[in-house]
């Protein structure tokens, strides 16, 4: 009897099959993957780091390739990106066009969503059809050149902030956050006090939000940096360039593309190309790169928010 009653607590304390502890084999076996998985994606990247850091006598002994350790240390790419010329006035425009691009598309779909969020809202069921019909049909790209055209900003850099100040899928995912995740009688009780919407937007709703909201930042952040398309199609006269409209003419010029000259983007002593090409495109990752442990933990909430939610 004993014997019955011990086997039968071993099977009730017994784990199931797939959570059980594994193998040493097991075990190795994700140890490896995850070192190869790690090194797949952190080696290209020192490598990038330590071309744009090596000096001209290291790049010519490695027949201009990539070095993971280079013998000899220079800096003379990033100061000549950071001189005052045309790399320094390209990084400073993609940051402004970032910044003040994120500013403006955050108001447009916080105002937006919030007024779509509100059943007795002025033409709301009108305008939600408008914005789910441009979700779902894109205008595409000859279209959407003669509608910058008409409105007169080919070679300007409002065509690279306005066609996509207000992102449909961003403003959907807003509003649904905005109905399902802030309490209606929270906002009830705010009407009640007297408070009008704009109030209730900025002391309830919006410090309730904050977590979709720096996503949603990050998303358009991510967005107006990466610019290339539109600059290329809208901005072609203008002398001052993106960052990554100069990386790829930087780029195209190691292959003789005509019209990709890598000379205007280099002084008289300039550094080597291949060292000023990859330290270009250490400054094109890294802000991201700073940006995303700041919006991690609110990227994860609001996405386990969404999945509650949803």
């Amino acid at each position: 009897m004993t014997a019955i009653n011990t086997q039968a607590k071993r099977r009730k304390n017994a784990r199931p099959v797939w959570d059980e502890e594994p193998s040493w084999f097991g075990k190795t076996v994700k140890a490896l993957f995850l070192v190869c998985y790690a090194a797949a994606i952190v080696i290209p990247i020192w490598a990038v780091v330590a071309t744009s850091v090596a000096s001209e006598e290291a790049l010519s002994r490695a027949g201009g390739n990539l070095l993971l350790i280079p013998t000899e240390v220079s800096l003379r790419a990033y100061e000549e990106i950071f001189n005052g010329g045309a790399l320094t006035k390209s990084l400073l425009l993609t940051l402004g066009l970032t910044a003040g691009g994120t500013l403006l598309s955050m108001v447009l779909t916080i105002g937006a969503a919030y007024g779509l969020s509100r059943p007795g809202s002025l033409l709301h069921r009108p305008l939600l059809m408008l914005v789910l019909f441009t979700f779902l049909f894109g205008p595409g790209m000859y279209p959407s050149y003669i509608v910058v055209q008409k409105l007169g900003l080919l070679d300007s850099y409002w065509s690279l902030i306005l066609p996509m100040a207000l992102n449909a899928f961003n403003l959907i995912v807003l509003r649904s956050f905005f109905m399902n995740s802030v309490p209606t009688e929270l906002i009830d009780a705010a009407k009640m006090d007297g408070a009008g919407e704009f109030r209730i937007l900025f002391r309830v709703v919006l410090p309730m939000s904050k977590a979709i909201l720096a996503v949603i930042a990050l998303f358009y952040a991510v967005g107006y940096w990466n610019i290339y398309f539109s600059a290329v199609l809208y901005t072609p006269g203008l002398e001052t360039q993106p960052i990554q409209v100069v990386l790829q003419r930087m780029l195209m010029s190691t292959q003789g593309i005509p019209g990709a000259d890598l000379g205007q983007y280099q002084a008289a002593e300039a550094a080597p190309d291949a060292a000023l090409k990859m330290a270009v495109v250490v400054c094109t990752i890294v802000p991201i790169v700073i940006m995303y442990p700041f919006i991690q933990k609110h990227f994860t909430k609001a996405i386990i928010t969404g999945a509650i939610k949803g």
